[in-house]
């Protein structure tokens, strides 16, 4: 009889941490690149630049090609720039990365509430040609005010509902994040699966998430991804995920990880 796949051989996922001693598997030369074949892409979606409060800059030092280029020597082949609500340092990665094997990944950190959590961790990727001016633009539509640039603990006051109307409006992929964190956070999974649809997660990735989500939702397939939440040029790609997808971009991201009825 053949062995059931566990949820974690469903998932498309592999994650690097040098904290817990795990080494990244090489991505298979074998498979190529082609419209119909899926490939598997080596992503850290969840990079903060000086932008953010908190970053720690290395004196000297230019941060945009420095990221790109410490992206390519690990070997990641699509980043994101996510820093929280700002969007001031994606034009200086986006001209870092012309020319490069990178692909980079305009995006957006945010923090929002639901009824039975207000620390709802929200990472938003946009298409690639999306640039500093339009994310700041988005920011005002989320009422967002110029204070809280940078600022990790604001929390967006607009109700959930109308912040994912918003950026799904404009294209954004959104990605709940660390939501196995703490218990508080976790009490907010159902209603983010059964009522918004969510099926990819970036996890803090404790050795009981998967198995969570594996008793919890057996009836459904996750994208249970882990990325560096890098504050630091050191600790980019610190934890990544491969992810199976037709092409390396936008397109192909949002192909496996947005929501569920998203586009129905």
């Amino acid at each position: 009889m053949a062995k059931k796949k566990s949820l974690a051989d469903k998932v498309e996922q592999e994650v690097i941490s040098s904290a817990d001693g795990l080494e990244a598997a090489p991505v298979s030369k074998k498979v190529q690149k082609t419209r119909t074949r899926r490939k598997s892409y080596t992503m850290d979606l969840r990079i903060h630049s000086p932008t953010s409060l908190g970053y720690l800059g290395i004196q000297g030092i230019d941060t945009a090609p420095a990221l790109v280029r410490l992206a390519k020597v690990k070997g990641i082949d699509v980043i994101a720039v996510t820093d929280f609500y700002s969007g001031e340092y994606i034009d200086k990665v986006a001209e870092a990365a012309v020319d490069s094997p990178v692909t980079l990944l305009p995006g957006l950190a945010l923090r929002a509430a639901l009824p039975i959590c207000d620390d709802i961790v929200l990472t938003v990727i946009f298409p690639e040609h999306y640039r500093s001016v339009d994310v700041e633009a988005i920011l005002r539509k989320l009422e967002v005010p110029a204070s809280a640039r940078g600022d990790s603990d604001y929390i967006v006051s607009l109700p959930f509902d109308e912040v994912l109307a918003i950026l799904e409006a404009h294209s954004g992929i959104i990605v709940p994040s660390r939501m196995d964190k703490t218990p508080y956070r976790r009490e907010a999974l159902q209603t983010l699966i059964a009522e918004y649809g969510f099926r990819a997660f970036d996890l803090a990735y404790y050795p009981e998430s998967i198995a969570y989500f594996k008793a919890r939702w057996p009836e459904h397939t996750f994208q249970l991804l882990s990325f560096s939440n890098a504050n630091a040029l050191a600790q980019i790609g610190s934890r990544i995920s491969k992810v199976k997808m037709a092409n390396p971009g936008f397109d192909g991201l949002r192909s496996v990880i947005e929501r569920s009825g998203q586009n129905a």
